[in-house]
């Protein structure tokens, strides 16, 4: 049988479905094939880049094969039409277990300490190459330098209502000012490979193992810099995030562990201030498509906080907007995005006159 043309009416199969599990950048089908289930794994169009990336997950996926066991197997990649199918995964989304504010069992704790360690140990010339302009080898400040200029343009890429919502919310024009200062303390220590996307959505779970999953998001950096995004994303009960945190040490070699633990404080609070930027924009669309008063007030209450916990990494510092703030900001930006979208004439039109 011709493999790309088994593979292609699995993508169509998938293509058609309107099931699966769909990300912010890629939405994930289970296919029936000849040799059991699988997963085919469909860029989602026209999502806005809101993270670094540094490789293709295809490629990734090839080459930390003999080095991470707890990644899925990559079993077909093409780029036209863009699509990946990988092996299927038995077991259940640990978001679905485990979710926020639930205790993890201890041995899914130990599988991410033991993920960290492969991941610190995958051998440097075994990886793609990073693109042209990528910091070298040690350069946590310049690491840190590209982690704030993505955030630097994102909150400057906003169409003129997403201006105005960043504006009233107390956003500020630089959001990065204070932690670029900061970045300047930090220790050098030899870049890793980090996964930079491990929350539970993102781990299959059952009795036996966990497998940690979308490695698209894949970097080579500061290897502090997967913990702190790691920790940020699972909002650990205290004592599991102490525990992570000794597992992590654990894991890391001698040399990625000079000042980690400033290292971790100063990337906790990029992830905060990250957070509260790129999630305007995603919160507000979600306030403004929720169907009832009590579902919008949780929505608008969750933003205000992301700005409670930013607040300490910005300046000029302003004061947290009320939930009534945040819920009428964001029906003014979604009348306002509406309008926009009205009066722009679609991609190739000549407009009227």
């Amino acid at each position: 049988m011709d493999r790309r043309m088994d593979a292609m009416t699995l993508y169509e199969e998938a293509r058609r479905r309107d099931d699966g599990h769909a990300g912010y950048y890629n939405r994930n089908v289970r296919v029936g094939s000849g040799d059991g289930p699988v997963m085919v794994r469909i860029p989602t169009p026209g999502a806005e880049s809101m993270d670094l990336t540094v490789w293709s997950e295809p490629q990734l996926l090839e080459a930390i094969r003999p080095y991470v066991g707890a990644a899925p197997q990559l079993l077909h990649a093409q780029a036209e039409p863009p699509f990946q199918i990988h092996e299927f995964i038995a077991g259940r989304s640990l978001d679905e277990v485990c979710p926020v504010g639930t205790a993890l069992p201890g041995r899914v704790l130990d599988d991410i300490g033991e993920l960290f360690g492969q991941l610190l140990r995958v051998p440097s010339g075994k990886l793609p190459a990073t693109p042209a302009g990528w910091p070298g080898d040690g350069d946590t400040a310049g690491f840190a330098a590209a982690l704030l200029a993505l955030v630097r343009t994102i909150r400057a890429a906003g169409d003129p209502p997403t201006l105005r919502l960043y504006a009233e919310l107390g956003v500020p024009d630089d959001p990065c000012g204070l932690l670029e200062r900061r970045a300047g303390a930090l220790r050098a220590r030899p870049f890793r490979l980090l996964h930079a996307d491990l929350h539970r959505g993102n781990m299959i779970t059952d009795d036996r193992r966990t497998v940690f999953l979308d490695w698209e998001l894949a970097l080579w950096g500061d290897p502090v810099y997967d913990l702190a995004d790691h920790l940020h994303k699972m909002s650990y009960l205290p004592g599991e995030d102490a525990r992570v945190r000794a597992l992590w040490e654990r894991a890391a070699p001698a040399e990625c562990r000079p000042g980690w633990l400033n290292g971790l404080g100063f990337y906790l609070g990029y992830e905060r201030m990250k957070s509260a930027v790129v999630d305007t924009v995603r919160w507000a669309r979600r306030i403004a498509a929720a169907t009832t008063p009590e579902v919008r007030r949780s929505l608008a209450g969750e933003l205000a906080a992301k700005y409670t916990a930013a607040r300490p990494y910005w300046e000029p510092v302003a004061p947290v907007p009320t939930v009534d703030a945040v819920e009428q900001a964001a029906a003014r930006w979604a009348r306002a995005a509406r309008r926009l979208m009205r009066a722009t004439p679609p991609a190739g039109s000549a407009g009227t006159s």
